[in-house]
């Protein structure tokens, strides 16, 4: 499987998880489950380990979108204060 389609379902699965690609690597927890639904979706000789994925997320959210990277997730408001109203 060529790198440009194994990013492409880093990228899908991304936009589905909604979790920012910094807290992915960071939470052990969040990390194995983000490798489990990739590794789902790829055959076996294209599957990636904990540190290859953990990399290459980190790469793509570098890239950016423009250059084919990942998009920015849309967030809803957080709550951060209604000092607006």
């Amino acid at each position: 499987m060529l790198t440009t389609d194994r990013d492409r379902v880093i990228i899908e699965e991304y936009v589905r998880y909604d979790t920012p690609a910094d807290r992915i690597p960071a939470n052990p927890e969040l990390a194995e489950e983000f490798l489990n639904l990739v590794n789902d979706r790829l055959p076996n000789e294209s599957k990636f380990s904990q540190a290859e994925l953990n990399s290459r997320l980190i790469n793509l959210r570098r890239r950016g979108q423009s250059k084919g990277g990942l998009p920015r997730l849309r967030r809803g408001f957080n709550g951060r204060g209604n000092s607006f109203i």
